[in-house]
């Protein structure tokens, strides 16, 4: 089956489904004696509809949360991967390194600083060089929905200085009709294709959800006509199966498969497997008690078997290379939301980790039969931790929250030659405390709610920081949160704004430009978010986005680098339930704010960097009720541009360069719901 066959496989599912509900609803009107040629019943429209099309980035719901579903149409062009996903929210920013898995970050803080979750679970990859960030095994149309907590505002999932980002799939119910499903596909410029399937069967006692999905690329074309190494192909698989023995009680199995292979142009090597298989298991139980609402119990195992050389995606060197690390997390989780007494709300956990590392590298001859030498291990952490959050009202309009949270962290070196400076069989262990306090209020003469909050999230060095100096200090952040919510009839916004202060901050040079290639400094960093939203008419809707930070390293009296610049959004959408367009524009801003061959373990200041503007153009179709087509063409101008926020050195290019953004890409877009 050639690649535009499968690429256009979801199409023929979505018209045999629409077909068959149709024939059905119409079968089932006519037993209810309905007027003639009624094809859908009323009570499928609200479960059906499709949700409303997104074009800028989606808005914040609170100054410090935003919550969005992958599967809205929306510009740029269809993600692919978590990281892309997350480049068209306010605040976030990605590192490019070829087509895919680029590195996220929030406000200028990104790797270990913006804890990631896939479905509860924590995924982390393997490569010393981060070309499998956790993001990277992200398919984001198998979730329902991404929750995104910006700042050190909530303990219940880590300590997260940036914020946390979970990819979430829902539990489904089933009402009335015992199946459901869904399709998309996506065909574009340079190659692309995407496929993802779905289908969910069940009822009142049990239910099971099969995710497939698809995605390949050829090597894209940027503004100036250079061919970027990029080419890439990626797969999953998810199943989800639930057991409800009552209403009150649910079990669930998880289970994940997935792979890819994938180019970059950032660096000598390439991705070749990308190999993850993950498991869950769920248990939950809620109204045990007038003063116990509900508790969860997990626990999840993950696998990385990742390899990486320099031969599969390109013209074999004199000297072949391979490195093949993987990596083994295992953890639980333990939850409960407990009334204390009446209108206070209580969470209480407990969770754990354990992580081990192995690696292995050959040159030569010998890279092309790899895996007749096996890894040996290079390092084991674990990780435990206990939490506590408390939320009541106050008064009519108020609510103060809190939250507190201790972990135990454990590293142990097993590689035989060392790491980061330590022998074989050192141990580093370290205590963290992380906890914040929040209150937010409502006024009572207009739609608009105020909140201020401090917190402080601390974190170990992580294996990335580790491999370069085992003995780093863990990292603190401190830092004062505040904004405001305002929903007029016509105009709604957010603004978020931050101020903290990192002790002992984890900074990383290039190799040979300081003694170590990492060392904690102190630094400072502000910024903040602004959305807006105006409905000019019932049809037409202006939305706005302004995101900024500045940073400073204090112990070195520069900047921090990898700050990301000045960067804001300005979209129109018109949808009249048939016809639907818009446009986006997005503006950067120059950065001149730079510390060379410093930054972070996914990428390093270089020079400084050009502002840019990118105008992309939409529109689409409302098929039915349940189906959408959609078209597009980003970077319309074909401008030529780069991201500030990379290693800045590609290659495979004729000359050291940064890495250059796609140029002109038409797409088109089938997705729906059966």
């Amino acid at each position: 089956m050639n690649r535009f066959a499968v690429g256009m496989l979801p199409a023929v599912v979505l018209s045999c489904a629409l077909a068959w509900t149709t024939a059905a609803d119409a079968r089932e009107g006519e037993t209810e004696e309905s007027e003639p040629g009624h094809l859908i019943s009323e009570r499928l429209k609200g479960m059906l509809a499709m949700d409303t099309i997104v074009v800028t980035a989606p808005l914040m719901i609170d100054p410090y949360s935003i919550s969005t579903d992958p599967r809205q149409p929306r510009l740029p062009l269809p993600a692919h991967d978590g990281g892309s996903y997350l480049k068209s929210i306010p605040g976030f920013t990605l590192s490019r390194k070829g087509g895919t898995s680029g590195d996220p970050e929030l406000r200028g803080l990104g790797g270990s600083r913006l804890n990631i979750l896939i479905d509860g679970t924590t995924n982390l990859g393997g490569c010393g060089g981060r070309m499998d960030p956790p993001t990277a095994y992200v398919f984001p149309e198998a979730y329902d929905s991404i929750e995104v907590h910006k700042g050190p505002q909530s303990v219940r999932y880590g300590a997260s200085s940036a914020g946390v980002v979970r990819f979430e799939r829902s539990d489904p119910v089933f009402d009335e009709r015992p199946v459901a499903g869904y399709a998309s596909t996506t065909i574009g410029s340079f190659g692309r294709r995407d496929v993802t399937l779905e289908a969910s069967a069940g009822g009142q006692t049990g239910y099971a959800r099969v995710i497939g999905t698809w995605s390949e690329q050829d090597d894209y074309k940027a503004g100036n006509g250079r061919r970027v190494h990029s080419e890439y192909e990626r797969w999953s698989t998810s199943g989800v199966f639930g057991w409800r023995p009552d209403d009150k009680t649910l079990v669930e199995v998880g289970v994940d498969r997935s792979d890819a292979e994938a180019a970059y142009d950032d660096r000598g090597m390439d991705g070749s497997r990308f190999d993850r298989t993950g498991l869950s298991l769920r248990a939950l139980r809620r109204e045990i008690s007038p003063m116990i609402d509900e508790v969860e119990a997990m626990l999840f195992y993950n696998y990385i078997d990742h390899v990486m050389d320099n031969f599969t995606l390109r013209e074999p060197p004199m000297m072949p290379m391979v490195s093949y690390p993987d990596r083994r997390t295992r953890g639980f989780r333990l939850a409960a939301e407990v009334v204390p007494a009446e209108h206070f709300e209580l969470a209480l956990g407990v969770d754990g980790l354990d992580d081990i590392h192995r690696a292995n590298r050959l040159m030569g001859p010998a890279a092309f039969d790899f895996r007749s030498v096996p890894r040996t291990d290079s390092i084991e952490f674990r990780q435990h931790g206990a939490f506590a959050e408390l939320s009541r009202p106050v008064g009519y309009q108020g609510r103060f929250s809190t939250g507190l949270r201790v972990d135990r962290s454990r590293a142990e070196v097993l590689a035989a030659d060392g790491l980061g400076g330590a022998g074989e069989g050192s141990v580093d262990r370290s205590d963290e405390v992380s906890a914040f306090l929040r209150y937010s209020h409502e006024l009572e003469t207009s739609p608009v709610m105020l909140y201020a909050g401090i917190g402080r999230a601390e974190r170990a060095a992580d294996f990335w920081e580790r491999r370069r100096d085992f003995g780093l200090s863990s990292e603190v952040l401190t830092q004062f949160d505040t904004g405001l919510r305002y929903e007029g009839e016509r105009l709604s916004g957010t603004l978020a704004l931050f101020y903290g202060m990192l002790d002992d901050y984890i900074l990383v040079s290039a190799p040979g430009v300081a003694s170590l290639e990492a060392r904690n400094i102190d630094a400072t960093t502000f910024g903040g978010e602004v959305d807006v939203s105006y409905e000019v008419s019932e049809r037409v809707r202006l939305v706005g986005t302004l995101a900024w930070v500045r940073s400073d390293n204090d112990t070195d009296n520069v900047p921090l680098a990898q700050t990301p610049p000045l960067e804001g959004t300005l979209g129109m959408d018109y949808d009249d339930g048939t016809w639907f367009a818009g446009g986006l524009l997005r503006a950067v801003a120059r950065q001149d704010r730079v510390h060379p061959d410093h930054g972070t373990i996914y990428s390093l200041d270089s020079d400084e960097t050009p502002g840019f503007v990118v105008f992309s153009i939409y529109g689409g179709h409302h098929l039915s009720e349940r189906m959408t087509l959609t078209a597009g063409i980003d970077n319309l101008f074909d401008r030529h541009y780069a991201e500030h926020i990379q290693r800045g050195l590609a290659e495979l290019g004729a000359e050291p360069t940064r890495v250059p953004e796609p140029g002109r890409s038409v797409w088109l877009r089938l997705n729906g719901r059966f």
